[in-house]
This record gives C-alpha cells, structure tokens and sequence, in this order.
C-alpha cells in the first residue's frame, strides 16, 4: 500500500518488481496481495501498511532489519533506532520518503508521543535471541 497509496505508483509495478526478487515466488499469491493493499478489484477498501508499526509487532527485535542493513546490524544499536532510524540520527541515514507519521498505527502514535517510544517499556524479549536456523531471520 506505501508503493500505491502513499507513493501513488501503479501497483502492477511493484508486482513486476517482486516477482524477480523473490525466490519462493508465486504468481497467484503475489499479483493478488498487490492488488489487495492497491484498492483495486472487488475489494476496494481503504488499507494502508503501517511499516514501523508492522515492523515493531512482527520483528520487535529488529532482527530482520539489522541482518540486511548493515548500518544497524551492530548490536548497540538500540532496536528503537532500528525501527525508526531516521529519528536516532543514524550516521550517514537518509531522510524519509514519506511522513514517518503515516507509518504508525494510532496505538503506536500515541505510546512514542506520550514515551518517545514506539515499543513498551520493559526489556526488549527478542534482543540478541536467535531462531532456529542460526541467522536469526528464518
């Protein structure tokens, strides 16, 4: 939904795109969850992929993003930065695309505005815990 929504590029795009990039890809799977988030077809309601949200439900850790952006793979990085690198002033971290804002859902908006964090406060459960499969990512 960012590239279609917030972007406002031809869904079918990112489609293409991901099509080459993924090597479990599936055609069905693929065409259709991009048209899904789009709007487009039977379905047209309003969703949007809130990615720091997403990111800090899914991958509280930051074990994902740190394995593939080497500029926060160091583990003193602290996994706030990670979700939000932009606001921690990450040496040499470009400026958002878009609003930071948009990327939140308004339960995680209203928790960084009233503690500066998008995570609960409390130790971080995933810091430094390895899946299976040794690389931390699946």
């Amino acid at each position: 939904s960012l590239l279609a929504k917030v972007l406002r590029l031809d869904w079918r795009a990112g489609a293409e795109w991901f099509q080459w990039l993924l090597t479990d890809h599936e055609v069905s799977a693929n065409w259709g969850n991009w048209s899904y988030f789009a709007g487009a077809g039977g379905d047209p309601k309003q969703r949007h992929f809130r990615t720091v949200s997403q990111a800090a439900k899914y991958d509280a850790g930051g074990l994902y993003v740190r394995r593939w952006l080497p500029e926060l793979a160091d583990e003193a990085v602290c996994v706030e930065a990670v979700l939000r690198p932009y606001a921690h002033a990450v040496e040499g971290w470009p400026s958002p695309l878009v609003d930071p804002d948009t990327q939140l859902t308004w339960q995680d908006a209203q928790r960084l505005s009233e503690t500066g964090r998008v995570l609960p406060a409390g130790p971080d459960p995933h810091r430094g815990r390895r899946q299976p499969g040794g690389d931390g990512v699946g």
